[in-house]
C-alpha cells in the first residue's frame, strides 16, 4: 500500500511540471490588442505555449497597469530569469515561469499546488 500511495504521489508531481508552459496572447496592435484593462476573457485573449519556458508582458513604463502586449517569451528575452526589467529603451518586460502568470497580477501556482497535494497524501498515508 505504501510503495502504491509514493509511486501515485510521483506521477502526480511529474505529470503535473511536464506539461508545456501556457501563456496569455495578445498584441498591441488593433488587430489583435489586449484589452485595457486585462481581463483574460475579453476578445483577442488567447493562450499559446511557450517553447522558452517563459511568459512575457511587455509594456512602454514599468507603470503597473499599463497597456501592454502578452505572449510567450522569445529566445533570449528572459535570460535574466523571472522578474521585470528594461529589456530595450522603452520596453519594460515582465519575465514568468508558471502558466498564465503574465496577466500581470497574483496567479496561482499549479506547480505548488500539486506538489502540497502530493505531500498531503504522503502524510495522510503515513499517519493514517
Amino acid at each position: 500500500m505504501n510503495n502504491t500511495v509514493v509511486l501515485l504521489a510521483l506521477l502526480i508531481v511529474c505529470v503535473g511540471t511536464a506539461n508545456s508552459l501556457e501563456c496569455y496572447f495578445c498584441g498591441d496592435t488593433p488587430a489583435n490588442a489586449c484589452p485595457f484593462p486585462f481581463h483574460s476573457g475579453k476578445p483577442y485573449v488567447r493562450t499559446a505555449y511557450s517553447s522558452t519556458g517563459y511568459c512575457a508582458k511587455k509594456s512602454a513604463t514599468a507603470i503597473p497597469g499599463d497597456r501592454a502586449s502578452r505572449g510567450p517569451a522569445e529566445p533570449g528575452l528572459c535570460n535574466g530569469g523571472s522578474g521585470c526589467r528594461y529589456t530595450s529603451p522603452g520596453i519594460y518586460t515582465c519575465c514568468c515561469w508558471s502558466n498564465l502568470c503574465n496577466t500581470g497580477t497574483i496567479t496561482s501556482k499549479s506547480t505548488i499546488t500539486i506538489l502540497f497535494g502530493a505531500l498531503t497524501l504522503l502524510l495522510f498515508n503515513r499517519y493514517v
